[in-house]
């Protein structure tokens, strides 16, 4: 079995650096295409008017589908927005420090009646976010010679702190009380120890205010990027590449439970 899981984990690391090189994930948020509408909602507060938006989103994700456009929705853990100096030109952000899957479902007894579950096990760090602040994804566009910078990846003492978080992730997911998994000062925490252990990660500021959307396009012009820890909704271009992650860490989990 321990020979097993190292390879189960061996196949995680190879899909996470597949993520890495795909990009998309550092901006889900802010001016998306019709085609790929975000559905922002936040999660903390109560909302009346929350079962309308998860129909909404459905048939978004529905209608997107049978044009051949791929959307998951997924709960981001955490919001970095603001402005970075990638190698290459200046990066938007409006990025979850983390992320899990999450499943709209129908009632077939009530039409129009669709209930939200979080897929807490799923969860797992925005490394489309992580690796662009500490330089080794590759961009996005070329520049004007069709240049682009080396995947890379990230390893030795970054990863290292990378990987802590990460097991902290299946730690607040597995709380017995839904309320307390990825809490407000859990959120802050990650991104503390984060800010103190890579230093590229020193500019970025602990917002003191709780998000608000309305302001979305003012903060996404900040420099230094700020941080909310907060709890929201979000829809995205779907990828394989964190399908296969997620399945794979589900497995490597059930597989050391035995």
């Amino acid at each position: 079995m321990p020979n097993i899981i190292s390879y189960l984990r061996y196949l995680h690391d190879v899909n996470r650096k597949l993520l890495n090189q795909r990009g998309g994930l550092e901006n889900v948020l802010h001016r998306k295409p019709a085609s790929q509408h975000h559905y922002y909602h936040p999660l903390d507060q109560p909302d009346p008017n929350r079962p309308r938006h998860w129909l909404g989103s459905l048939r978004h994700i529905e209608n997107s589908r049978s044009r051949g456009v791929s959307l998951r929705a997924l709960v981001g853990f955490g919001l970095v927005v603001g402005q970075f100096n990638s190698a290459l030109k200046v990066k938007k952000l409006a990025a979850p420090l983390a992320f899990c899957d999450a499943r709209l479902v129908e009632d077939e007894q009530r039409p129009n009646s669709v209930q939200m579950e979080i897929m807490w096990e799923s969860a797992a760090l925005n490394y489309d976010l992580l690796t662009l602040f500490v330089g080794q994804s590759v961009d996005d566009d070329p520049d004007e010679d069709g240049n682009r910078l080396p995947p890379t990846g990230v390893g030795g003492a970054t990863l290292a702190v990378f990987t802590e978080v990460e097991n902290d992730l299946e730690r607040w997911a597995s709380d017995a009380n839904p309320d307390a998994r990825f809490s407000l000062p859990a959120q802050t925490q990650a991104m503390n120890y984060i800010r103190a252990s890579v230093p590229e990660f020193r500019s970025v500021g602990i917002s003191p205010t709780p998000y608000d959307h309305r302001l979305l396009d003012a903060l996404v012009l900040k420099r230094p990027p700020v941080f909310f820890p907060h709890r929201y909704f979000f829809v995205a271009p779907a990828a394989g590449e964190l399908t296969t992650m997620t399945a794979l860490a589900s497995l490597i989990r059930q597989s050391e439970g035995k």
